[in-house]
């Protein structure tokens, strides 16, 4: 029987494990590439840095009450419509005519007003938040399109709303991160209230 040569043993062992070593190579070179691009600063659709410093909000109205708090855990019981549901929003309660105030910089994205709701303002901010200020008085000073600083008034509290007229005049305040309702209080400090 000959001897094979060094050409042949590595031959054979490429034909037995090259399939493993190729694999092995592509997931380290894979690795590298995600280990490189997750080092990288995020950017957003212009290409600059995204901010990461923490969102804080200008309180929406000076003088109030937190009548209501934000509950998606358990039901709460709604005693103008005298039914439990979840309260995706916090009611605030103040003199009626009290100022209401945008929370952050942003741009007015609707104003519209519905049975329900009353007279509603959307704004539309940077880091996809949005804040809604919901049973305003009717004549609310902004309009759809508007810019508005943190602190600009948008509104006066009122009772527009049916679906809390038993809290009487109130503002109900609702905070979206990417379209989904969350806690205002992740932004706003309640504790003193």
């Amino acid at each position: 029987m000959r001897e094979k040569t060094n050409k042949e043993v590595v031959i054979n062992f490429l034909k037995k494990y090259g399939y493993i070593i190729g694999l092995s190579i592509i997931m380290l070179a894979l690795s590298i590439i995600l280990i490189v691009f997750a080092n990288k600063p995020q950017a957003n659709d212009n290409n600059q840095p995204v901010n990461t410093d923490p969102v804080t909000f200008y309180s929406p109205l000076l003088n109030f009450t937190v009548a209501k708090d934000y509950n998606d855990k358990n039901l709460v019981y709604n005693t103008t419509l005298k039914q439990w549901e979840a309260h995706k929003g916090v009611c605030f309660t103040a003199p009626e005519g009290s100022d209401v105030f945008a929370a952050l910089d942003g741009v007015v994205e609707d104003v519209y007003t519905n049975h329900l709701d009353g007279t509603v303002v959307v704004l539309s901010h940077n880091n996809n938040l949005k804040t809604y200020y919901s049973s305003l008085a009717k004549d609310a000073p902004v309009k759809k399109g508007d810019t508005v600083k943190k602190g600009d008034v948008i509104g006066k509290i009122s009772n527009t709303g049916a679906n809390e007229l038993n809290l009487g005049n109130h503002l109900h305040f609702e905070v979206t991160e990417n379209d989904v309702k969350v806690d205002p209080s992740l932004y706003l400090d309640l504790g003193n209230k």
